[in-house]
């Protein structure tokens, strides 16, 4: 009886044995799974912060592109004069011309206004050359240079974007030719009635004093 329970205890503490062990075992094999999670984890939010700060380095080169150019498009030079300027002038003009009781039209190279026998601007001359049949430009007491240009952009001293008279509707001593001028990059309408020559063969102009017409002008020229 007593050995047939000796081998009974035997057998029951070797069973206990090895349920320790295989118990042992399960809980290795769990804390080394605990272990390899936080490892997992770790790198999972590693990835996700390196996504986060590709994205906004991506979003910030993309504004930086954007405001460059946005900066290169406001600095782009806009011309002086231009068509839409003209058209704008002309409506002016129509309205002053009523105001004033006068007719006036536009004029330009090859189609010269004839202002007592000479054609303007065909026949207005430079100042420092003796050109046949021509008179140079003056403003106040000398002779300058002078350019026509539809943009507003010469060398000249003073560059015609516009040539307005009432010549053709005026009677003898009523004409007027008005020159719509840049000088200097400055708005500057310049007025001639002179009906005759004289000993340095220049056409004298002078600065309109109208002074609706000085500023009408001014703010077309200003894009206002």
């Amino acid at each position: 009886m007593e050995s047939h329970y000796f081998g009974g205890l035997l057998c029951k503490k070797s069973f206990i044995a090895v349920w320790t062990l295989f118990l042992g075992l399960g809980l290795v094999g769990c804390g080394h799974q605990q272990q390899a999670s936080p490892s997992s984890s770790s790198k999972k939010t590693s990835q996700q912060t390196s996504s986060r700060q590709a994205s906004q380095s991506s979003s910030h080169s993309s504004k930086i592109a954007s405001s460059s150019s946005d900066a290169s498009h406001s600095t782009t030079k806009q011309p002086l004069w231009s068509n839409a300027k003209s058209a704008k002038l002309a409506t002016f003009m129509a309205s002053w011309s009523k105001t004033m009781g006068q007719q006036y039209e536009s004029y330009w190279q090859g189609h010269s206004v004839d202002m007592y026998g000479l054609k303007i601007p065909d026949e207005l001359g430079q100042a420092g050359t003796n050109q046949p049949g021509s008179m140079a430009m003056a403003v106040g007491d000398k002779a300058v240079t002078w350019a026509l240009s539809t943009s507003g952009e010469s060398n000249a001293e003073y560059t015609i974007v516009v040539i307005y008279s009432d010549a053709a509707h005026e009677p003898y001593l009523g004409k007027h030719v008005y020159l719509f001028t840049l000088h200097n990059g400055q708005p500057e309408v310049l007025v001639t009635q002179q009906n005759q020559g004289n000993d340095n063969n220049w056409l004298y102009f002078s600065e309109t004093q109208n002074q609706e017409l000085r500023l009408g002008f001014a703010k077309i020229v200003q894009g206002d």
